[in-house]
């Protein structure tokens, strides 16, 4: 392994520098989600749309990323870190590197190496986050594997998520939160950001035709002020991207936040801190999903397992 180096700030000041690692691992995101995304073996379907999409998109501004909350995670694992007691994190999904370059730099800036294991069921974000840890020198552990399914050699002293129960069937979340409770040893903590939808009574948020048509828009328009135009594809193949990612795109509603906070402490865990808002740095900032009637707010959890 390489001798690490720093890696950049992954909120707002590192914007320019994370845009050009971006614009380098674009092309190998869409290369590989061509050849290595999972695809079911019932349906057939393929998860290439939102992995090959998803890069591309985060260089255009317009998906809420971790660089609008890595904030609430650096600031959250600051003391865990400096205490000496969470060195195994465990990463619970992925749709590329942004969670993997969080957690690195909040340990970077601690002057301490983690043990990470990445988990996710399609090998395209694994293979770009093993890309972005040997790019700065660090070693990491991945796994392609169904959540409820992995096993871990040792328990982890910390999980991060990100978005995790917004990709999640609703009548799954209790066996997620399980599991996430039994991969954790005693008093590790798990830290999580997910988007709710106070009221709305609708099991999941989809794009509807008109909102299909207006994000080919914004898709089009973003790429007329891209920062590095040449790492993105054609006009024609980005108009087709933009149109199978809205068109596919779905979320699960959780629809108050004591729906989530309940759920999280019925499954073992104590919160320790649970905020909730627009919890974004900046406020102009575009969302990833589907445009939803009433409010939408995010849950930013730091909970503790019992």
């Amino acid at each position: 392994m390489d001798r690490i180096k720093r890696t950049p700030a992954s909120g707002p000041d590192g914007a320019e520098e994370m845009s050009r690692v971006l614009a380098e691992s674009l092309p190998l995101a869409r290369q590989w989600s061509a050849e290595l995304c999972w695809r079911d073996p019932e349906s057939g379907e393929s998860c290439a749309w939102y992995h090959g999409a998803w890069q591309t998109l985060r260089l255009l501004g317009i998906v809420t990323t971790l660089t609008q909350q890595s904030e609430l995670y650096i600031e959250a694992l600051r003391p865990l870190i400096a205490e000496g007691g969470y060195k195994r994190v465990f990463l619970s999904g992925s749709a590329d590197y942004g969670l993997l370059s969080v957690v690195l730099e909040a340990f970077s800036n601690e002057a301490a190496t983690p043990e990470i294991t990445v988990v996710d069921r399609c090998e395209t974000p694994l293979r770009l986050c093993r890309w972005y840890a040997e790019r700065y020198g660090y070693a990491i552990e991945t796994a392609q594997s169904d959540l409820q399914t992995f096993r871990a050699p040792a328990p982890y002293d910390l999980i991060c998520v990100h978005s995790l129960l917004s990709c999640v069937p609703v009548q799954h979340h209790a066996e997620i939160v399980a599991t996430w409770h039994s991969l954790l040893r005693p008093g590790g903590v798990l830290m999580m950001a997910n988007n709710l939808y106070i009221g709305n009574t609708a099991r999941e948020s989809r794009f509807t035709p008109e909102q299909i048509s207006a994000y080919q828009e914004r898709v089009a328009k973003a790429a007329l002020t891209c920062p590095h135009p040449e790492a993105l594809p054609s006009a024609e193949e980005l108009q087709r991207m933009a149109t199978a990612y809205a068109a596919e795109m779905s979320g699960s509603i959780i629809s108050s936040r004591e729906q989530l906070t309940g759920l999280l402490e019925d499954q073992g865990f104590s919160l320790e801190v649970a905020r909730f808002g627009n919890l974004v740095k900046d406020r102009n900032h575009q969302r990833s999903g589907a445009p939803t009637a009433g409010k939408r707010e995010y849950a930013w959890i730091v909970a503790r397992r019992r």
